[in-house]
């Protein structure tokens, strides 16, 4: 027996209080009656006090009751040493990885892991401690470490299946950090899991130290048919004024055996549109059509399911569709020739998503009300339009706009203007005696061109350049293009909140023949596209993905706080005033978010779809012997050896016995029963 703070025996010095006290003789008072005192004879009294005690077992109880809380504060422990510890290897940190992916609700698969998880906890020692993390794309810490297996189990009867994805890495990741914090010598994690393939690339940089092992528990299903709708696309037109919609769905088969005359379904604000049937073969990909419909308004919501098998989440897709907003332009040209703007107008006149508006008139007819609501202005080859100056074309790139100057031989710009050009346009260039120019240099890093970047997207050398006008920019411009002699091709500049943007060649058949080559129409609408800042309305996301609220709202009149209902019901509070993390929102549920503003009672909120993963629906299983062999170096779990079990320190034997609760709690009752004993006696006598 030893004491972790053995000072406190100085107050065994206490005992000496109860002795005292039934050593002292109190005087017993008897009361006579007298009518007077005038008869009584006054004899002298001596008291002599006696030192013989009476109640001993009241002495015994007092005594004791001190001595046992004196002993409680000392904090007594038993040496247990290295044999104790060495019971069954000694004790454990255990960390219990449980997969809460969306491929868990294949099947029973979440219930199996559950159980499997519960059979660890089960099996802990009384000297074990385990963490429960949860995890998915995520990890999270849900229980910390703890012996009471009561809690444990009730954490797990608590986790469910969520809708991430999955993913190894960040789970064993922090499984290291917290065994690594643990002073008990056997760390161990038990990872629970259907071990899907795509959660883990090999490349994940975890790495258990020698001391720790990974234990696996699998899941997985030997044959996991699944049908899923990792997709739908669009398809725009319009039709007597209004917007028709064309829904194509995708079909993914991820098993062994062909899907013949499956059910899909589209379903758009909840009525059944249509239901075709699909025959899809195994490990391959097919697609169903549906029949156009009217798109009436936003915040459309639509969904298509297709079958039903053991994994029902993903065999729905949720979207939502808005009408699409066109993108109003005025194209101002010298109006010397009636088709000097037909190259531009026509691709513009093509355009779905979006649409485009398009105004054409000459620079000498041009009112300054045309740069109003106007998203782009375009000089096609003209000189600077007197409805322009005075500060009314910088305004509008102020304001937001975009411009798109291209040069001709009627180019010409003011020298009071000069800060809205890129540059300075210098004398035309002709390439029509040798061999005609191209274009050598673009830089796909921009929005503008970033689209070509990928191989057989286009090929902008095959067009002939036969002049071009010479440009100098500025530092701070940005060169979008070169031609193959190094002279600038497209330059950028910012002005305010707009975009200038000058194309030193023209884009029809009078300098180049560019008008006439496929990559044509791509370039001309991704030139409006970026200078009309058009940004196409997102039909859904994916879970994990992070939205910013405060940025959507934006521009819009309602300034009041958002309400964000999630798919499970949850009710989120934004203040409209929130930047940073304060506006985000993290979606980790699958269906349809509704937000809607504070004060709005009526009226249909704004919808955001969101969907699985698609890597989420193969159900391909890695080795778990892969992943341990990865992560710890062996292939298979290497049990502590029970010879190498350390001897307990002072501190971890006094915190894992707990005497001292119990000897509080005896000096306590001993002081309770010699309170009931003292009252009793004290009703029979004067004093004890």
């Amino acid at each position: 027996m030893a004491f972790l703070t053995p000072f406190f025996l100085l107050g065994l010095s206490a005992i000496a209080i109860p002795v005292l006290i039934h050593l002292i003789q109190r005087e017993k008072k008897r009361v006579i009656e007298f009518p007077s005192l005038m008869f009584v004879r006054r004899i002298p009294y001596q008291s002599v006090r006696r030192r013989r005690i009476r109640h001993w077992a009241l002495l015994l109880m007092r005594a004791a009751a001190i001595a046992l809380i004196v002993a409680a504060f000392a904090r007594p422990f038993i040496h247990q040493g290295t044999v104790a510890a060495a019971v069954g290897g000694g004790a454990r940190e255990v960390v219990i990885l449980l997969d809460q992916s969306a491929s868990m609700g294949y099947g029973d698969h979440w219930s199996r892991a559950r159980d499997a998880a519960r059979a660890v906890v089960r099996g802990l020692g009384a000297d074990d401690r385990a963490t429960l993390v949860l995890f998915d794309k995520n990890a999270e810490e849900n229980m910390r470490a703890t012996s009471d297996r009561t809690r444990l189990e009730a954490a797990i009867n608590a986790a469910h299946v969520g809708s991430g994805a999955t993913r190894y890495g960040p789970a064993l990741k922090l499984a290291e950090s917290i065994l690594s914090r643990s002073a008990i010598k056997r760390r161990e994690a038990v990872l629970v899991s259907d071990f899907q393939r795509s959660g883990w690339s090999g490349s994940e940089e975890v790495r258990f130290p020698e001391g720790m092992t990974v234990s696996t528990v699998s899941v997985a299903s030997p044959n996991s048919a699944n049908l899923a709708v990792p997709s739908v696309t669009f398809a725009r037109a319009s039709f007597s004024g209004q917007e028709r919609i064309t829904v194509t769905a995708g079909l993914s088969n991820k098993g062994d055996e062909p899907l013949k005359d499956v059910p899909v379904t589209l379903t758009i604000d909840g009525h059944e549109i249509q239901t075709e049937r699909a025959t899809v073969a195994p490990h391959a990909a097919g697609s169903v059509t549906f029949a156009q419909f009217t798109l009436t308004g936003p915040n459309v919501r639509g969904s298509v399911r297709a079958g039903a098998d053991l994994l029902p989440a993903d065999n729905i897709f949720h979207f939502v569709l808005a009408p699409s907003e066109p993108v109003s332009l005025a194209i101002v040209d010298s109006g010397d020739r009636s088709d000097g703007s037909l190259f531009l107008s026509k691709a513009l006149s093509i355009g779905t998503t979006p649409t485009f508006h398009v105004d054409v008139a000459s620079a000498s007819r041009v009112t300054p009300t045309a740069f109003d609501k106007r998203a782009v202005a375009v000089l096609n080859d003209t000189m600077f339009p007197p409805a322009g100056g005075g500060g009314v074309l910088k305004r509008f790139l102020e304001r937001g706009g975009g411009l798109l100057v291209v040069t001709g031989d009627h180019t010409t710009w003011p020298p009071g203007e000069a800060e809205l050009l890129p540059g300075r346009l210098g004398a035309t260039v002709d390439r029509t005696s040798g061999r005609s120019g191209s274009l050598g240099y673009l830089d796909y890093s921009h929005p503008v061109f970033e689209v070509f970047k990928a191989p057989r997207s286009g090929d902008f050398s095959a067009a002939h350049v036969f002049r071009y006008r010479a440009l100098q920019t500025l530092p701070t411009d940005r060169i979008l293009a070169r031609f193959d002699d190094g002279a600038i091709a497209a330059a950028e500049r910012k002005v305010g909140a707009g975009r200038a943007i000058v194309w030193t060649s023209t884009l029809d058949d009078s300098w180049t023949d560019i008008g006439v080559k496929p990559i044509f129409l791509p370039l001309v609408h991704q030139l409006v596209r970026y200078l009309a800042h058009y940004e196409p309305a997102t039909s859904w996301f994916t879970v994990g993905q992070v939205l910013d609220l405060t940025a959507r709202a934006k521009g819009r009149a309602d300034k009041s706080d958002r309400i964000v209902v999630t798919p499970s019901g949850e009710r989120i509070s934004q203040s409209s005033a929130g930047e940073g993390s304060e506006g985000l929102l993290e979606l980790n549920e699958q269906g349809v978010y509704e937000v809607r503003s504070s004060g709005a009672a009526a009226g249909r909120p704004e919808a955001i779809a969101v969907n699985l993963e698609p890597a989420e629906s193969d159900l391909a299983s890695i080795d778990p012997r892969e992943l341990v062999a990865a992560v710890t170096g062996h292939a298979t779990l290497v049990e502590a050896q029970p010879a190498q079990a350390q001897e307990m320190t002072r501190e971890e034997s006094e915190r894992r016995q707990s005497l001292w609760w119990y000897l509080l709690m005896a000096g306590l009752l001993l002081l309770a029963a010699e309170t009931v004993i003292s009252n009793h006696l004290s009703r029979k006598e004067r004093f004890l």
